[in-house]
């Protein structure tokens, strides 16, 4: 018992435990988190639904989406890639969670092409004119992860596409703070069905402009991690990372809604074309 609870005080070296993946897949978590995406009241899983409206019309209003061939990773149960078709886009949804993959595709009547895949080691299509990657999904990569996402995407779009995609700002990790918390039943019954007592610690890298929410999700026959790692950007830094990556940043903004960039914001919104 020492030794695990010790393990919890423990501020963790950055990503050296991942499991980022759990959260889609666990079913439990899977219902959680399409309920959570769909829903209006909370910006948890998504953005609400005029939000999301907004940023489809600054990407068409950017790029001209009718008739481009466009695909959204880790597009979830399909809010963005419904929006881009009815824009004119020929549209591909991918994405490792099978749940939400599933509601996604009830919902498209066919007309938009799903691929049920780990967008890190699945082979992916290419021929794109845009691929999008939306609600700071990069920010829960490793610095490694999101270099070969970054080559992936690359190698995914046509020479003349572009990729669009938003990253947490500095602001945002400036409202942080290390917390700890001990309760029954952590954040409503989120993490399991039945009865579990939760722990959340987080902690906050300033070097590294990174924080870490960790779970521990004690139930009565099962004891189980998640590790929520969550990498923040000055505008200078994600340049450079793209310019690494090969790509060119040809726009940023506040937000995907093309919101005014401000020093420290707390989010940035960019697109970039290859090199």
């Amino acid at each position: 018992m020492y030794d695990f609870i010790h393990d919890i005080s423990l501020r963790p070296v950055p990503f050296s435990r991942y499991t980022a993946k759990e959260l889609w897949t666990k079913p439990h978590l899977s219902r959680q988190m399409l309920k959570y995406h769909l829903s209006q009241e909370t910006e948890l899983a998504s953005r609400r639904f005029e939000t999301i409206d907004g940023v489809v019309g600054w990407i068409d209003q950017k790029l001209n989406l009718p008739g481009k061939r466009l695909c959204d990773l880790g597009c979830g149960p399909g809010l963005y890639t419904k929006r881009f078709f009815a824009q004119g886009a020929e549209v591909t949804g991918i994405d490792f969670s099978e749940y939400t993959l599933e509601y996604a595709k009830s919902e498209s009547q066919g007309d938009i092409s799903y691929l049920y895949a780990d967008y890190l080691t699945d082979s992916l299509p290419s021929g794109f004119d845009i691929i999008t990657l939306i609600y700071t999904d990069l920010c829960v990569l490793s610095p490694e992860q999101r270099s070969i996402l970054l080559g992936r995407m690359r190698g995914m779009l046509k020479p003349e596409g572009h990729i669009v995609l938003d990253v947490a700002g500095i602001g945002l990790l400036q409202g942080k703070r290390e917390v700890t918390l001990i309760e029954d039943r952590l954040m409503g019954g989120f993490w399991a069905e039945n009865e579990y007592v939760g722990i959340q610690k987080t902690f906050i890298y300033e070097d590294q402009h990174l924080a870490l929410d960790r779970y521990v999700i004690i139930e009565p026959g099962e004891t189980w991690q998640i590790y929520n790692w969550f990498q923040h950007f000055s505008p200078q830094m994600i340049e450079s990372e793209l310019k690494d990556a090969g790509f060119t940043v040809v726009e940023i903004a506040g937000d995907l809604t093309g919101e005014p960039l401000t020093e420290n914001g707390n989010l940035l919104g960019i697109i970039a074309t290859p090199s």
